[in-house]
């Protein structure tokens, strides 16, 4: 399988949610994410967190994965919110 499986989404989503920064400091601080960032994508992980994505199911194409549903996942968060 090559999906994302709902326990890696889970750990993705609570990464996210981590490092986006409250709506009302969206215009203040000009970034929706921590560290001044536009977008978050599978380069943000700390390398803990992509181990666990890894162990959980490592497939050929899971790097991808991970980086399509950040992408998407930070559009919704930014235009969305």
């Amino acid at each position: 399988m090559r999906a994302l499986t709902a326990s890696q989404k889970k750990l993705i989503d609570k990464f996210m949610v981590e490092n986006t920064n409250p709506k009302d400091s969206f215009e203040r601080i000009n970034s929706v994410f921590t560290e001044g960032r536009h977008h978050l994508d599978a380069d943000d992980l700390p390398t803990e967190l992509f181990t666990k994505l890894i162990q959980i199911n490592d497939t050929e194409i899971l790097y991808q994965e991970v980086d399509r549903y950040m992408g998407d996942k930070s559009s919704d968060i930014i235009y969305k919110s």
